[in-house]
């Protein structure tokens, strides 16, 4: 799974780069009030953990919930 930029011309989405043809993708939109701009870091980062989400490595829900409650 990759992290690919792309902005939306015309009413349609225009990538950074060339994707497979019939390549599946999602689009995830931000709130207009909140820019969603990731650093090259950050996407690797992002990359990396959906690497590791798809091979099971990941935290249990209830886990990170705890957690997130426990920081405020």
């Amino acid at each position: 799974m990759n992290a690919v930029r792309g902005r939306v011309r015309g009413g349609r989405v225009e990538l950074e780069s060339e994707l497979p043809e019939g390549a599946e993708v999602v689009v995830m939109t931000n709130d207009r009030d909140e820019p969603f701009d990731l650093a090259e870091a950050e996407i690797a980062e992002l990359e990396a953990r959906m690497v590791a989400a798809d091979r099971g490595d990941v935290q249990p829900a209830a886990e990170l919930f705890q957690k997130l409650r426990s920081t405020r």
